[in-house]
């Protein structure tokens, strides 16, 4: 028994024990009440965690759990809100119904009498938390900064908003005048805006940004920003050289020139501003560039020394410009200019004379040399560039265009006359096979509409217009500007006299190629959009055409200079270079016919009757691609497959079996540009050898 009663008041002593200790836990926890332990903000701006988005909510952190009526009762904002209580554990998230509003001061407050789980009540207030909302977002820095002068001419705008800002809606309300392409880049609150090219030297530059401008939360510019600045003033300075520096064979009749990169003050221009060695007599005046070169660039941007006598020839000439030389706004040379270039010696006749088109001596114009590239001496030298021409059977005499105008001249360079009257556009000269006549095309300056094919007699004289039917003169085309079709003559280009001087072929820029048989008989016409000029078959029975279906390349804008009938003038895409067909018209038909499976471009007919052209390479520099000779009956053979610089132009040659090329060379290429050029191609042997490092259009005149 007394074992019993010993074990039963140990039980009853450690339960005593157990239930005190609960008690003891009991009463020390359920006695603590309640605390806020941080409010803030779920949405701080990047200014700092008392500045409010509009769109942030409140929260209130407790240090336990506790009855949501009695926090939310207690919950205190001034000035007051409406909004909408949700928890998240111990946090209280009061979320106001509308965006709070801007540049406002709120303090918020949990009042006393929050009870936790256990009843236990706040006996005290919370530590109000004050915080105020954003502003209107702002700009409240920019480099350069409003009304900044000189500003380098590549700088790039940087801005600096108050706030994150929604970088899209901000570049849909930026404006730049005068319109300049940018690229925007954005890190947090900067934005920087980089021109892709260089901005206008010495102009006033405005930048806005409109209030519909928007930062995160969605809120407006307070108001529209306004930048202006101005920038530098560069040096004047000389884009072209004529001749340029180092230039050999400049021919005599050559004028010595500078291009510069804005107008001339002419009252800075005098005569001795020139100094050359040996001494040249001449005058040195401002002008507009000529011809098509100044419809592209007007203004009194060329310096020209017009030599009172031809230069010598075969003598190096050393050129000062000094630095005294301005510009219309003030600008000057940074220090004077000098270069040299030694003259070749003129040639009575350009017979058995390789000639080609480069601007190797700064303006594209005609050159020639000997069949082995001995002798290689300028021919033309004018100031707009050549972009068509074309020589006598005998030789002596040219006819050169530059989309705008022709000019005659001996091939020494005498006689040099201007044959394009004021208000037209004449372009694409030809050659009668007699040699009496050129034919060309005329188109009006101001409206660009065709006005027809004129012909000349050898001395430039006796402008005649042919007469072709009715159905030439007008097709329906769109007018650009009003949206709505109207009458448009169409342009007749690239005449072209068959072998035996009885039909005279051409094409339009409507898409359509003619056959007129001389003197002014029946006219056949068939569709096809040419970008190639006639090349007639050697025993004038029909010609061959590269071109596309849809004539829309072709077209060419009113007022301006037509571009030389050619794949890369025209600035066809490679999807139509790819396209171009080479099909073959019989004289008198109206149909054509396809001649090759491939791409063809730039074909020319060999006196034996073959034909050869260019297919145009993916990638090829110039249009270029593979040199290829075909033969009526014949598969076409490629020539010369060399993996070398492609082929750009091809021309018979005047020794059997040869040809002459001209090469571009591909950027993988490893030979490089040295490879380019003027190139004599011997077909019976399968080698080329190459004469020139530049040139194009090349022919090896009889």
């Amino acid at each position: 028994m007394r074992g019993v009663l010993l074990r039963s008041l140990a039980v009853l002593a450690g339960g005593a024990a157990v239930l005190g200790g609960i008690l003891y836990v009991a009463s020390t926890v359920d006695g603590r009440p309640p605390v806020v332990e941080r409010i803030g903000l779920t949405q701080p701006s990047p200014a700092g965690p008392t500045v409010a988005l509009t769109t942030s909510a409140v929260e209130v952190v407790f240090s336990e759990a506790v009855e949501a009526a009695s926090a939310e009762a207690a919950f205190r904002i001034r000035p007051e809100v409406a909004g909408a209580f949700s928890w998240s554990g111990t946090i209280l998230i009061f979320t106001p119904t509308e965006r709070l509003p801007l540049d406002t001061e709120f303090e918020v407050s949990v009042a006393a009498g929050v009870r936790d789980q256990a009843g236990n009540e706040m006996l005290e207030p919370s530590e109000p938390f004050a915080f105020v909302t954003i502003g209107h977002p702002t700009v409240v820095a920019s480099d350069p900064e409003h009304g900044a002068e000189d500003v380098p001419l590549d700088t790039a705008i940087v801005l600096e908003f108050s706030t994150l800002m929604d970088t899209a809606s901000v570049e849909d309300a930026l404006s730049l005048e005068p319109a300049a392409e940018v690229q925007a880049s954005w890190s947090r609150e900067q934005l920087t805006l980089t021109p892709i090219e260089p901005l206008e030297e010495n102009t006033t530059y405005t930048l806005t940004i409109a209030r519909t401008a928007r930062d995160g939360a969605g809120n407006p510019l307070g108001e529209a920003f306004r930048l202006t600045f101005t920038t530098a003033l560069t040096d004047l300075d000389a884009l072209t050289l004529v001749p340029a520096d180092g230039t050999e064979g400049v021919a005599v009749t050559s004028p010595i020139a500078i291009v510069l990169d804005r107008e001339v003050d002419p009252g800075t221009v005098s005569d001795d501003l020139l100094t050359i060695e040996p001494e040249v007599a001449g005058s040195l005046v401002p002008a507009e560039a000529p011809g098509a070169a100044g419809m592209q660039l007007p203004g009194q941007r060329m310096l020209v020394f017009t030599p009172s006598d031809q230069l010598a020839p075969n003598t190096t000439y050393e050129v000062t410009l000094a630095g005294d030389l301005a510009g219309t706004d003030g600008a000057r040379l940074a220090a004077p200019i000098s270069w040299r270039f030694t003259t070749g010696s003129p040639l009575s006749t350009l017979s058995n004379q390789i000639v080609f088109l480069s601007d190797r001596a700064g303006v594209t114009n005609l050159w020639a040399m000997n069949p082995d590239g001995s002798g290689q001496r300028q021919v033309t030298a004018e100031l707009s560039p050549v972009t068509s021409y074309a020589v006598s059977p005998d030789g002596r005499t040219l006819v050169l265009g530059d989309g705008a105008r022709l000019v005659l001249q001996r091939a020494d360079g005498s006689g040099r006359e201007i044959l394009t009257p004021q208000g037209v556009l004449e372009f694409d000269p030809a050659w009668s096979p007699d040699g009496t006549r050129f034919a060309f095309g005329r188109a009006d300056a101001g409206t660009g509409g065709g006005l027809g094919l004129w012909t000349r007699d050898a001395e430039g004289a006796d402008a005649t217009q042919l007469d072709l039917p009715e159905e030439l003169d007008a097709t329906p085309a769109p007018d650009p500007s009003e949206g709505s079709e109207k009458e448009r003559t169409p342009v007749l280009r690239a005449p072209r006299y068959s072998p035996d001087g009885s039909a005279l072929a051409f094409v339009t820029d409507d898409g359509r190629v003619g056959v007129l048989e001389l003197p002014g008989g029946r006219l056949s016409t068939a569709e096809f959009a040419a970008t190639s000029p006639p090349a007639w078959m050697a025993d004038s029975s029909g010609l061959l055409l590269s071109g596309l279906e849809d004539p829309a390349a072709l077209r060419t804008e009113a007022g301006a200079p037509l571009p030389a009938l050619d794949p890369v003038a025209l600035s066809l895409t490679p999807v139509q270079l790819g396209s171009q067909v080479l099909v073959r018209m019989d004289r008198g038909a109206r149909t054509l016919t396809e001649v090759t499976d491939d791409s063809a471009i730039r074909p020319v007919v060999a006196p034996d009757g073959s034909w050869l052209y260019i297919a145009p390479e993916p990638g090829a520099p110039e249009a270029g691609g593979g040199l290829w000779v075909a033969e009526e009956g014949e598969a076409p053979q490629r020539i010369l497959d060399d993996a070398g610089p492609a082929f750009t132009w091809v021309a018979p040659g005047l020794e059997p079996d040869t040809l002459v090329v001209a090469r571009a060379a591909r950027t993988a290429d490893p030979g490089g540009p040295a490879r380019a050029g003027i190139w004599v191609v011997d077909l019976s042997g399968g080698r080329g050898r190459q004469l020139t490092g530049d040139g194009w259009a090349p022919r090896w005149l009889p």
